[in-house]
C-alpha cells in the first residue's frame, strides 16, 4: 500500500532535523520512512530503499543542504523518486525541503533547482505548518495519531544520551534568604481611633486588618502622621507576639492560630515588597494576580547594570526584563523572585495587546539559557541591594526586614546533559504557535459585540 512519506537527507549531518520532523508527522498520524529510524546495521540498505519509494512511498521530501546537495546517496534516491514521479504522473511527488542557509539556489543540484521547495531555513515550526497544509491540499490525509509510536521513537532517538549524570553540581535557585524579621508581630486596636473603613494601604508602612485590630511590624506610635488620634493611643492595648517563636510553630493562642499568624506575616512581607518597588526608579506591570516590576529605556546607564543588559531591542519593540516576587516560609523564610519580560513600543509605552506580548517575549526568552536568567536576575537584585550583600524592607519607623542579595544554592549529586539549542529553540517557536492560536482566540471571544 502506498502510504509512506519517505524523508532523504544527508547522514549524519541532517539527521537532527530528519529526526525532528519525522517525529512531529508520526505524531500527526503519518507513516513515515527515513533510514534513521529503520536501516539496521547488515541490511541491504540500497533494496529497502529502493522498494520503499517505488512501492510504498505516496510523497518524497528530499533535506537540501550544502552537504546533501552533493552528497552520492542523496542522489541516487532522488533519482529513483523522479523514476516513481514519472511512473505515478504526479509532478509534485518530489518536494525539497530547504534548511541551509549557506545553500543558495545557483548552488542546488540541477534535478532539485526547478522543483517547489518548502522553505526551513528561517524557521523550523513555520516550514511545518507549509508541509502540513502542502500535504492537505494534496489529499495527503494522516491515520489517527500516534503519539505512543511518536513518544517511543523519541525516547530511542533524542533521549539515549540525556539521562542523568552521577555527578555534584551546585544549582543556584531564586529564593533569596530573609535574613532577618522584626521581633514581634504587633496588633494595635485603634478602635475609634481610625475612620470608619478606612484604606489601610494609605498608612506608610504595611498593615493588614485582622478582627478589630490592625496587624503590623510597626510601633503603635508610627501611624500618627495618617491617623492622628492613634496619638492618645494607650500601647498597653496592644497585642504582641514573637516573630521568633510563630517561625518555629511555637505559637498558639485563641486570639490568633499559629498559621493565621504565618500567613500575616506573608501578606506583611509581600506588601512590603511592593512598597519597596514602588520608592524606587522601576516601573510596575499589572499581571492577573501580582505585579510584575521593570526598568524604562534609559533608567540605567546604557541599560545595564553591572554589565548585565536588562533593556533591549526586538525589531520594532523593546524588551525589559523584570521580577516579581513573593514571600515563602517554608521549608525557612526567603524572597523568591520570578522572571519576566515584558515589551513597549518605544522604550516606555507598554503594548495592551496580550497575543503580542505572549509572542514577543517567547520569541526573545527562547534564545535565554540558565546562565542568561540567573545572570539576568542577579544583576536586578544586585540594582535592589545597591551592590551590597543585603537589602531590606522598611517595615516600621525601627523595623526592618532584611534580605540576602545572595541566592540561596542547592548541592545535588545530579547533573545532566544540556539538550542541542537548535532543536529547543523549534519548540519553543512551535509551542507559541499553538498557544498564540488559543490567546488570539479568546481574546477574539472577549471582544465586546457592537451594536447594530
Amino acid at each position: 500500500m502506498r502510504n509512506k512519506i519517505f524523508i532523504s537527507h544527508a547522514t549524519p549531518n541532517d539527521n537532527d532535523f530528519t529526526k525532528w520532523l519525522a517525529l512531529k508527522l508520526i505524531t500527526l498520524g503519518y507513516d513515515v520512512w527515513c533510514d534513521v529510524f529503520y536501516l539496521d546495521k547488515g541490511v541491504d540498505f540500497w533494496k529497502t530503499i529502493e522498494t520503499e519509494i517505488r512501492d510504498n512511498t505516496i510523497q518524497f521530501f528530499v533535506v537540501m543542504s550544502a552537504i546533501s546537495n552533493s552528497r552520492e546517496g542523496v542522489l541516487k534516491e532522488i533519482t529513483v523518486a523522479q523514476k516513481t514521479q514519472k511512473a505515478l504522473n504526479d509532478a509534485t511527488f518530489v518536494v525539497p525541503l530547504m534548511i541551509d542557509n549557506d545553500l543558495s539556489y545557483d548552488d542546488i543540484n540541477i534535478d532539485v533547482v526547478r522543483l517547489n521547495a518548502i522553505d526551513f531555513k528561517k524557521s523550523w515550526a513555520v516550514g511545518l505548518q507549509d508541509i502540513i497544509k502542502f500535504l492537505e491540499d494534496k489529499g495527503i490525509s494522516p491515520a489517527k495519531t500516534d503519539a505512543e509510536k511518536a513518544n517511543s521513537l523519541y525516547e530511542q532517538i533524542f533521549l539515549q544520551n540525556l539521562v542523568p549524570v552521577e555527578k555534584e553540581e551546585i544549582y543556584t535557585s531564586n529564593w533569596f534568604p530573609i535574613i532577618e524579621f522584626p521581633e514581634e508581630l504587633r496588633f494595635h486596636f485603634y478602635d475609634r481611633l481610625m475612620p470608619k473603613n478606612y484604606d489601610l494601604n494609605q498608612l506608610t508602612f504595611p498593615a493588614i486588618p485582622y478582627k478589630n485590630y490592625v496587624c503590623t511590624f510597626a510601633y503603635e506610635y508610627d501611624f500618627m502622621h495618617h491617623l492622628p488620634k492613634t496619638e492618645t493611643y494607650s500601647p498597653q492595648r496592644t497585642i504582641r507576639i514573637s516573630t521568633q517563636k510563630i517561625l518555629e510553630e511555637g505559637y498558639e493562642d485563641d486570639f490568633i492560630s499559629n498559621n493565621d499568624a504565618r500567613r500575616a506575616i506573608v501578606r506583611l512581607c509581600n506588601l512590603a515588597i511592593d512598597k519597596f518597588f514602588a520608592e524606587r526608579n522601576i516601573e510596575p506591570y499589572q499581571m492577573s494576580n501580582k505585579i510584575g516590576y521593570w526598568f524604562k529605556k534609559g533608567t540605567l546607564d546604557k541599560d545595564k547594570h553591572n554589565k548585565v543588559l536588562l533593556v533591549g531591542k526586538q525589531k520594532d519593540k523593546h524588551w525589559h526584563y523584570g521580577l516579581s516576587s513573593y514571600t515563602k516560609l517554608y521549608p525557612f523564610p526567603v524572597l523568591v523572585f520570578n522572571s519576566h519580560i515584558y515589551f513597549t513600543t518605544d522604550g516606555e509605552t507598554l503594548i495592551d495587546k496580550t497575543s503580542i506580548q505572549h509572542s514577543a517575549r517567547r520569541k526573545q526568552g527562547k534564545g535565554w539559557y540558565n546562565d542568561d536568567w540567573k545572570n539576568k536576575m542577579q544583576a536586578f537584585v544586585s540594582y535592589l541591594s545597591g551592590n551590597e550583600n543585603t537589602f531590606s524592607f522598611d517595615v516600621g519607623s525601627e523595623e526592618k526586614i532584611i534580605i540576602s542579595a545572595s541566592p540561596k544554592e542547592f548541592l545535588s549529586n545530579k547533573s545532566y546533559v544540556i539538550p542541542e539549542k537548535e532543536l529547543l529553540d523549534e519548540e519553543v517557536e512551535l509551542s507559541d504557535m499553538t498557544y498564540l492560536d488559543s490567546v488570539e482566540n479568546e481574546e477574539l471571544e472577549e471582544k465586546p459585540v457592537e451594536n447594530q
